[in-house]
């Protein structure tokens, strides 16, 4: 038997389980396979698969063990956990997430575009759609820093933020600064890792990030033992990262895929167009899952003070651990998708999408069990060197507990649904249902966090999201691949 229907019987079901124990294995293997043959591309898909899923989980391994060191030493090193300057971090961070949408949705828009010419071996649009995207994203960020710096001396950041400690307010207007900076000078950076995944290889710059994420953490640690300041801190934490997206950009374009190099001379605005049209749409849903979710901690600080922000921002940290590392796991699928939907592989799509729900069951039920029981002991160990931590935070509600578990069990459908319908272009009925679903969140959120506390937040989230976001798109996917499968409808125009 040839090694690669080998690989692909995975798709049968037929073999052992020590068969196909053994050929998952070989789908680590570095020399890719043939992809003249349609079990060849299964195959190659499968690998570069694997090894997304592989490298990216270790990168966000790392990001979230850095983190979750990074939280004890931030807040250590702002002598208590009632500093108005963490609550405020928080608040600030969530609000320069939610400022994503600026790149219109390019970076998306250039997945989706290149994802599609390499399932065509079309270099030369690959080639052109990089050109412009890079060039519009670093024309919105100079014009983003060019309004910032306007706008810095007359925004009053201490009461956008609602702090009344004196040294939150010194620190507030820098540490925006600073923010704002990173994700600026972040948008045409971005571009190296959408290539990559497009072309499924996304674990290059995952290992890159690797890298990124120790280096941040070992700046940090040096910049509070010289006692800097809060806006020094985020330069430490941010810094590293642009620094290592910048050498993945200088291999990718060099070493990897030099004939990919993004030059003035292919510029093309034609292709603004297909980037544009595509990237409106994520943009749209970008925004509305960045006001569903990200601004969670901002409306907590509005209604509840600041000070209550730790109280249900860092006990989420504990459950976003494995939604976070799932996303990575499911990822590579939209790119691969994309490729498969343009080659009219449409059974391949359907056993990959049973696939990864029975997957995102493996690691969302366990871990969703498992931290409603035991947040507070974990919280507890995690944050035993803070002085005086809030005991709100290491002894969070039950209702607060029961509340991310419930939303951490919804992730099971809503990642490898979004990613399916993603790779098949399907962007403007998730957009209606995300507009949807972030205004009664927002509201449904306002609501019980006024009746019920800091918990309201999340049960917003979970009781809009299941209305406007599960039960729809389910639903459109299971009638989009029976219509692609009948054969009425083309897969390219998904």
């Amino acid at each position: 038997m040839s090694e690669v229907p080998a690989v692909a019987d995975l798709d049968s079901g037929r073999a052992s389980l020590p068969v196909r124990l053994l050929r998952y294995r070989r789908l680590l293997r570095l020399k890719p396979y043939d992809t003249s043959t349609p079990e060849g591309r299964s195959a190659e898909r499968y690998r570069r698969i694997a090894w997304s899923t592989l490298i990216s989980t270790a990168a966000r391994v790392t990001s979230m063990a850095t983190s979750l060191i990074s939280v004890p030493l931030v807040l250590g090193y702002l002598s208590s956990g009632h500093d108005q300057r963490y609550g405020m971090w928080v608040m600030m961070s969530s609000l320069v997430a939610a400022l994503g949408p600026l790149d219109l949705g390019i970076g998306l828009g250039l997945l989706t575009v290149v994802s599609d010419a390499y399932g065509r071996d079309d270099k030369e649009r690959a080639r052109k759609a990089i050109s412009t995207a890079a060039a519009m994203l670093t024309t919105i960020s100079a014009l983003a820093g060019l309004v910032f710096a306007m706008l810095f001396f007359v925004i009053p950041w201490a009461r956008v933020f609602n702090v009344t400690q004196p040294e939150a307010i010194a620190a507030a207007g820098p540490t925006a600064a600073v923010l704002f900076g990173a994700f600026a000078l972040g948008l045409p950076l971005g571009i190296t890792a959408q290539v990559q995944l497009a072309h499924q290889s996304g674990y290059v710059s995952s290992a890159w990030a690797i890298l990124g994420n120790f280096g941040s953490l070992a700046a940090l640690v040096i910049v509070i033992n010289l006692h800097g300041s809060l806006p020094m801190v985020l330069v430490a934490l941010t810094g590293v990262g642009l620094l290592t997206a910048l050498l993945n950009g200088w291999f990718l374009f060099t070493r990897q895929r030099p004939w990919l190099m993004p030059r003035l001379r292919d510029v093309d605005f034609h292709m603004a167009r297909p980037l544009l049209k595509t990237g409106a749409l994520f943009m749209v849903l970008q925004l509305t899952g960045l006001v569903a979710y990200q601004l969670d901690n901002f409306i907590v600080g509005q209604i509840l003070g600041p000070d209550a922000v730790p109280e249900y921002a860092i006990p989420a940290r504990l459950f976003y651990i494995a939604p976070t590392l799932l996303s990575f796991v499911l990822t590579p699928l939209w790119p691969a998708y994309r490729e498969a939907f343009a080659r009219g592989d449409i059974p391949w799509a359907k056993r990959t999408l049973a696939r990864s729900i029975k997957l995102a069951a493996a690691i969302n039920i366990p871990n969703a069990i498992v931290m409603v029981l035991f947040a507070p002991f974990f919280l507890q160990v995690w944050l035993h060197t803070v002085n005086n931590p809030d005991p709100l935070v290491t002894h969070p509600t039950t209702l607060l507990l029961l509340g991310f578990g419930t939303w951490t069990l919804m992730n099971t459908l809503n990642g490898p649904l979004a990613m399916i319908l993603n790779g098949a272009n399907v962007v403007g009925f998730q957009v209606v249902c995300s507009i949807l679903m972030a205004i009664a969140n927002v509201t449904i959120s306002v609501i019980l966090i006024q009746h019920i506390g800091v918990s309201g937040a999340v049960w917003g989230s979970a009781i809009a999201q299941l209305l406007f976001i599960m039960i729809p798109q389910g639903w459109y996917a299971r009638r989009l691949l029976k219509r692609l499968s009948a054969g009425q409808q083309s897969p390219s125009s998904a």
